[in-house]
Formats: C-alpha cells, sequence, structure tokens
C-alpha cells in the first residue's frame, strides 16, 4: 500500500448557536476537513491536551473575551488560524484584526462562504507539506499527530514509534528487530517479540475505526499495512 501526501484539516467551531453549527458544518464539512463543535472556549483548551486544530473559528456574538482569547491561542499555537464570523460591524472587525485575529467576518459580508473555504484551504495546502497518509490513517510526524478516518487519535509515545515505523517503511513489511530497534533502541530486553506484539495491539485497537486500512503480520517478513477487504 502506497503512501500520499495527505491534504487534511482540522476545524474548531466555538459557538453555542445550534443554528450557526448547522450552517457551518453544511458549509465546510467534508472528507478532507474535519470539524469539532466547542460551545465554550474553556471546553476548546481542555482539547488542545490531545488535539490541535488548524483552524479555530469563534462566534463573536458570544459572550467570550475575544482579546483574551487569542493571547492565550497565540501562547499555546502561535501558527493557528485565528477566524472571527458574526461581528457586528466594520469597527469590530478591525479591534480584533489588530489584536490578533486573522479574519474577522461581520454578519451580513458576502464573503463568508468564500472566506470560511479560503480558510480551510490554506490550512489544508500547508498540511499537505508535512502529512503523509496510508488509506484514511494520516500521520503528520513533526507534530507526532495521526488521525483515523477523520479523527484525531491519541497515542502514547511507543504505539506513536511503532506508527512511525509502519509509516517510515511502508510499503515495506517490518521485522520484529527492526521495530523493536526503531521504537525501543538498543533495548536489551530480553522479550522483543512480545513487547512488540502488545504494542501491535494497542496500535491496532487505537485504528480500528479505519475502514480502508489494517495491520497484519506476514509470516516472514513483518508487519504492515494493507488495505480491508
Amino acid at each position: 500500500m502506497q503512501r500520499f501526501r495527505a491534504a487534511t484539516a482540522t476545524v474548531a467551531l466555538v459557538s453555542r448557536d445550534a443554528g450557526l453549527v448547522e450552517v457551518f458544518q453544511s458549509l465546510i464539512l467534508e472528507e478532507a476537513t474535519s470539524v469539532a463543535v466547542y460551545p465554550s472556549f474553556e471546553g476548546m483548551l481542555s482539547a488542545l491536551m490531545t488535539t490541535a486544530p488548524d483552524v479555530v473559528v469563534f462566534d463573536d456574538r458570544a459572550e467570550f473575551d475575544a482579546l483574551q482569547q487569542m493571547r492565550l491561542l497565540r501562547r499555546r499555537l502561535p501558527s493557528i488560524h485565528i477566524l472571527y464570523v458574526n461581528v457586528v460591524d466594520e469597527s469590530r472587525s478591525i479591534v480584533l484584526l489588530r489584536n490578533g485575529a486573522d479574519d474577522a467576518i461581520t454578519t451580513s459580508a458576502p464573503t463568508l462562504v468564500a472566506r470560511l473555504q479560503s480558510a480551510t484551504r490554506r490550512a489544508r495546502t500547508v498540511n499537505a507539506g508535512v502529512r503523509i497518509a496510508v488509506g484514511d490513517i494520516v500521520f503528520d510526524r513533526e507534530a507526532g499527530r495521526v488521525w483515523c478516518a477523520g479523527r484525531e487519535v491519541s497515542l502514547t509515545p511507543h504505539e506513536l514509534g511503532v506508527v512511525d515505523c509502519l509509516f517510515w517503511h511502508t510499503p515495506t513489511p517490518v521485522n520484529i528487530d527492526t521495530l523493536s530497534d526503531f521504537v525501543w533502541g538498543e533495548s536489551s530486553s530480553t522479550n522483543r517479540r512480545s513487547l512488540v506484539q502488545v504494542y501491535i495491539s494497542y496500535v491496532r485497537k487505537k485504528l480500528k475505526d479505519s475502514t480502508q486500512v489494517a495491520i497484519r503480520f506476514a509470516r516472514g517478513s513483518g508487519y504492515e499495512f494493507f488495505p480491508r477487504d
């Protein structure tokens, strides 16, 4: 199974407005763009412990401190794209832009859809340079992040090492000694086979939602990604 560059993007929408959420998802949700919805800024910050979006969209009508939001986000994710929608007027847009927003779109702006799509397209283009995919499993080696069937998966350092090794060698199978050296280095453990088998099972469970790819053991060759039937 071949690797290819993955032009994907993750968007976080912070809003309590169910109508806005429905409209927003209908506008940009697609195979290459996933959307996570948070009713509060605090909820989104908590999620940053396990996942980091490429674009954050704030509903400016919500009672949040926009300037504090941007300061906190920029500290954690300096390059993230921050966009505000439902901005009351151009004066408010200018304030947001001057204080760190990448875009601020007024409620009646006819360019709303185009600017939302532009932000996600830009993120996908950037990510295509650093992310690779096998089927519907996407790996960002630089950031140490993995997505399965459009959802980010939380992996331990050793689990991530297993995924990294499989991606590194795809489409060639990886034998147990190579996997062990790649993930654990010059470990003196005498149970290398058992250690690899245990962590392969962990990774299989976390990637079980893939509809396109599974990990198999080819006798005499090693572990590899292969297409599901």
